[in-house]
């Protein structure tokens, strides 16, 4: 799957029926900002937001992502999938976002889940905006629980 910075790729992936662009490219190029800076409070070069697209397929997710080497702060913008992964014709659209840390165990079982937060969105604009809100939320949790605070939050911290 290629990433696709949001300045290259088409709202369309996401928004097959979009009208009115530059209204809903404005909120997302403000969440893109904020996905950028949570990216440097973290020392993560990449940060920002991009299309999760699929070559050949008519449509796309959206993700932000800054990680450190424990944390990974992230945003997923997706269109309705079936029992079977096929994307379905939104809407709804799926905003979510989530804090998790890398397992700190013998036996590393990968990341442990912290925080979540998730909504169901009728419109692009709504969709937008969902993903706007868990951009700030994500920076607001990063710039306010210090990064050793979060290890405190792990409840499976060194299961077995």
């Amino acid at each position: 799957m290629a990433s696709i910075p949001l300045r290259d790729g088409d709202l369309r992936w996401v928004f097959p029926h979009l009208g009115e662009v530059e209204s809903v490219l404005d909120v997302l190029n403000t969440a893109t900002a904020l996905v950028a800076r949570l990216a440097a409070h973290l020392g993560d070069p990449d940060g920002g937001l991009g299309f999760d697209h699929l070559p050949g397929a008519p449509y796309a997710g959206l993700a932000g992502v800054a990680r450190t080497e424990e944390l990974a702060f992230e945003l997923h913008l997706s269109v309705p999938c079936d029992t079977r992964g096929r994307a379905g014709r939104p809407p709804p659209w799926l905003v979510d976002g989530e804090i998790s840390i890398r397992c700190d165990a013998i036996s590393d079982c990968g990341r442990h889940e912290l925080e979540t937060l998730e909504s169901e969105c009728g419109t692009p604009a709504e969709a937008a905006g969902g993903v706007l809100s868990v951009a700030g939320w994500l920076l607001s949790r990063a710039t306010t629980v210090p990064r050793t605070g979060w290890r405190e939050r792990d409840v499976l911290s060194r299961h077995r």
